[in-house]
């Protein structure tokens, strides 16, 4: 089985992807990424201009768009452009940068996604002791996802874990380290994955079950349904976003377990690593598109942003946020 060699990770070889690999991989990352960032920036400016999106949940979704949409801007434009000319084209410094920015944002995504359920969970669970949630409570969460985000993309920079060439040899991520590897390299990435990986993913799951029965329990008007609407439009989110990530987490599981049990890092699959980058171009416009399928405010508020017009809803939910 063919080995990558260390000595030329930092130069961005073309390992074992052909020309049609790259190609393909550089044009789907800009179908999907130009799409993510017409969605997310549609949804951003409808916080700036909507009287509609008046709830405090509605900061985290803010939040949720955020991450999305820094995702895309730092993706496509420099990965596809790459993909497309067959190497990285941005030297070695924008590597780094490139590959910090791109685990900020991934890490983002994730916390985002977690603090959105925990918080519809709390807002079901107190909502019979008639206790509300302080918009400094949501500040905290958003101030959490980016702290969050910054503290385990930083240490990589300072040579706890490195930033190199992917498997393409096309963009700049994470290099998984390997068993012969210095302790501060397997010490920032085992912690990584637990932290950032495994536990949220356990804690969406466990939350989202909790906020279900708890709404089902409480929720019987017309607001708390409104707010219901919200609950499923979320854990959709999740859903389809951690759906997409499965393939990346396959290729990460490819690359590093022969690394810490045998020390070499293996031929990967072109195929695994296409749809990987794309599925995980893709999650980043799954945000809106459930809100346009599952929750009537944001709805709303998207299709008539600039003007009190709603002709694309039903003209009994039309009028209903016409006085709103």
């Amino acid at each position: 089985m063919q080995n990558l060699f260390d000595d030329l990770e930092d130069d961005c070889p073309w390992y074992y992807f052909d020309s049609s690999y790259k190609l393909l991989l550089g044009a789907c990352l800009f179908i999907f990424g130009v799409f993510g960032v017409l969605l997310n920036g549609w949804l951003f400016a409808t916080f700036i201009h909507s009287h509609l999106l008046v709830y405090r949940s509605h900061i985290l979704v803010l939040n949720l768009c955020t991450a999305s949409l820094g995702r895309n801007l730092v993706g496509f434009p420099f990965a596809g452009s790459s993909a497309i000319a067959k190497r990285w084209l941005f030297g070695p410094s924008c590597c780094q940068l490139f590959a910090f920015l791109n685990q900020f944002f991934g890490v983002f995504q994730m916390t985002a996604l977690f603090v959105a359920v925990f918080e519809r969970y709390l807002l079901a669970k107190f909502f019979r002791r008639e206790k509300s949630l302080y918009a400094r409570f949501y500040w905290s969460l958003v101030g959490v996802s980016w702290c969050n985000s910054v503290i385990f993309a930083t240490p990589p920079l300072f040579g706890y874990g490195k930033y190199s060439c992917d498997a393409t040899g096309t963009t700049c991520t994470f290099l998984w380290p390997s068993s012969s590897s210095g302790a501060k390299h397997i010490g920032y990435s085992i912690p990584y994955i637990i932290i950032c990986g495994v536990v949220p993913v356990i804690a969406i799951f466990w939350y989202m079950g909790k906020a279900v029965r708890l709404e089902r329990i409480f929720y019987k008007g017309e607001q708390q349904k409104e707010q219901t609407r919200l609950t499923q439009s979320l854990h959709a989110i999740c859903v389809v976003t951690l759906a997409l990530w499965i393939p990346a987490a396959i290729l990460v599981g490819w690359q590093w377990l022969p690394l810490l049990i045998y020390g070499y890092r293996p031929h990967v699959p072109p195929a695994l690593v296409l749809i990987a980058s794309i599925s995980s171009e893709a999650a980043t416009s799954v945000p809106v598109l459930c809100f346009l399928a599952g929750d009537e405010r944001i709805r709303a508020a998207l299709l008539g942003r600039m003007r009190k017009h709603y002709a694309l809803l039903q003209p009994e939910r039309a009028k209903r946020y016409n006085r709103a």
